[in-house]
């Protein structure tokens, strides 16, 4: 068993628990959740402080295990530039690395398996990587934008198919259902506007249904934002699908079938989080770069941050949301992510610091990508999730 693996157990990364016996902090008083039917439809309100149900976990313990990418005498095991990653039943840990245009694979003790992928232009080769999903019969799909093209591999890399994009090359946030579907969001866009829409497709690409959509204005092409809305989706277990608008001003999702029809909806009410000036002036450098804001250009960065950042679904179909509420913590922002049950329930929160990006939970584990650590490498991190 990996050494690393033995001397990292056991440490406690983040809690959220009762801070009445760690710290003698009164809990906040708790409110109970309400659910109204409203226009035929459910809807799960979540209050600010709202009390989790009866029965189940009301907090959640990160317990830190693992961490791939700190081995500077394996290149296997290091990474360049990460992008996504994915996990399979046998808990073996897949990382597209997109400046080395590969996937490196690792056992659940992180221990280099194999990496397949090249750059290039012919069949089975890949140009310019944005984003991988792993399919519901475990095929991985990498989305190649310099190809125009979705590429499927087998587990063990091996091609297994093409499917061009066509005028659909701008896809994003790709999910499938068991049916090999293809959730999507789209964007078109024009002199002063431009649309997103949430998609579905047959597995060869055809379009099948156009589920919500949404405008933004272009008043001034010199205009830059500081945030855009975005779909965030995630297909559940039973192949319903989870949707909401991301980086907006709404804490809301949709619960809808196959055929776009909302089933369900479930919210939570927030207190909007004010953007200090030292981070909207991280913020300016994070997306304009060293160079600043060039002549004649406008970057708007709100007073606020946007209710929630995007989610992910666990295997028991919880939803794991990353908000912008956040804590300081030696000088770092540490985030809070709430978690809900498959009904929409309220259930725990917890911390993790800011780089850290959830991408999967499966068994209670939970893996995050570290772009940049404070090292300045890219890392694959593990934690163990203790329910209590």
């Amino acid at each position: 068993m990996n050494n690393r693996y033995l001397r990292a157990t056991g440490m406690v990364v983040s809690v959220w628990c009762f801070f009445v016996f760690l710290s003698g902090i009164v809990r906040p008083a708790e409110d109970k959740i309400v659910i109204k039917t409203e226009n035929g439809i459910p809807v799960v309100y979540n209050p600010k402080n709202p009390a989790p149900p009866d029965g189940g976990p009301r907090s959640l313990i990160l317990r830190h295990e693992l961490t791939i990418g700190e081995d500077d005498t394996d290149p296997n095991s290091m990474f360049s530039r990460l992008r996504s990653i994915q996990v399979d039943d046998k808990d073996n840990i897949y990382a597209l690395d997109t400046k080395e245009t590969k996937v490196k694979v690792f056992d659940k003790y992180g221990k280099f398996l194999r990496a397949f992928g090249k750059k290039g232009q012919g069949p089975g080769e890949i140009d310019r990587p944005t984003r991988m999903e792993m399919t519901k019969d475990s095929r991985l799909v990498l989305a190649d934008m310099g190809n125009n093209k979705l590429v499927s591999f087998e587990l063990d890399g091996s091609l297994a198919k093409e499917l061009p994009t066509g005028k659909n090359w701008a896809l994003a946030r790709l999910k499938f259902d068991s049916k090999g579907s293809i959730y999507a969001e789209t964007r078109t866009f024009e002199e002063t506007k431009w649309t997103s829409e949430l998609k579905k497709f047959d597995p060869e690409l055809n379009l099948l249904a156009t589920f919500a959509s949404f405008e933004e204005k272009r008043p001034d092409p010199l205009l830059i934002q500081a945030f855009s809305r975005v779909y965030s989706l995630e297909t559940r277990s039973d192949d319903l699908l989870v949707w909401t608008i991301a980086r907006g001003d709404e804490y809301e999702f949709s619960v809808c079938d196959g055929t776009g029809k909302i089933i369900k909806r479930f919210n939570r009410a927030y207190e909007p989080v004010k953007i200090p000036g030292t981070i909207k002036d991280r913020l300016t450098k994070e997306i304009m770069g060293d160079q600043g804001i060039p002549p004649g250009v406008k970057f708007e960065v709100p007073g606020h941050f946007p209710s929630l950042d995007y989610f992910i679904l666990d295997d028991r179909d919880r939803v794991l949301v990353r908000t912008y509420a956040f804590e300081e913590k030696a000088g770092e922002r540490w985030l809070y992510h709430d978690v809900f049950d498959a009904e929409g329930h309220y259930v725990a929160r917890f911390l993790l610091p800011e780089r850290e990006m959830v991408f999967q939970a499966k068994r209670d584990k939970l893996y995050c990508m570290v772009q940049e650590s404070e090292e300045g490498i890219p890392l694959v991190k593990r934690y163990q999730m203790i329910w209590k």
